[in-house]
């Protein structure tokens, strides 16, 4: 009798595993995944290369481009870095987001940095950054598993979150670190 339950249950569980391992794969194949459900060609570390450019003329100014490092997390969030050598040693943070999916290979990714301080510069000059915060709008799109290139919004912002300059557009190309 105990051996006929064992045995049953034992069936019983093949079974069930056996097809939850076959239907899984029918079932997810048409699911509409966002970004925190499903596995992103996103999700990593890259090298990325932002450059400038008019947004009106559309002139873009390769002699401005800078290099960053972006994670995207699988559940939708951004952590940047920037080696941008135009804000002085320890005027901005670290930037913080979110990423979302927009189409089979498009996403959007949003993050924003602190500006700590105000460039100090030698009068009469302009200081180029004043104390506040920044934010990219990235529209990405992937070129390949490897390789993806964006259009972005860059605005700045005073400590009272009023737009400053130098806000405008830019142009990114990045390539996954391995």
């Amino acid at each position: 009798m105990i051996k006929a339950a064992t045995l049953k249950r034992a069936i019983g569980l093949a079974l069930a595993v056996g097809l939850t391992t076959a239907a899984g794969p029918i079932v997810a194949k048409d699911v509409n995944f966002d970004s925190t459900q499903a596995p992103s060609l996103l999700v990593g570390t890259w090298r990325v290369t932002t450059t400038p450019y008019n947004c009106v003329t559309g002139q873009v100014f390769p002699q401005f481009a800078r290099p960053s490092l972006i994670t995207f997390g699988a559940g939708g969030t951004i952590v940047e870095g920037s080696a941008n050598p135009d804000f002085q040693p320890g005027q901005r943070s670290s930037g913080h987001g979110f990423w979302e999916r927009q189409g089979r290979l498009s996403y959007r990714a949003v993050f924003e940095g602190f500006i700590l301080f105000t460039s100090v510069v030698t009068p009469p000059a302009t200081p180029r950054y004043v104390r506040g915060s920044s934010r990219l709008d990235h529209g990405i799109e992937m070129k390949d598993a490897d390789h993806w290139s964006s259009h972005a919004s860059v605005t700045f912002f005073d400590a009272a979150g009023t737009p400053v300059p130098p806000s405008g557009c830019a142009q990114a190309t990045a390539k996954r670190m391995q």
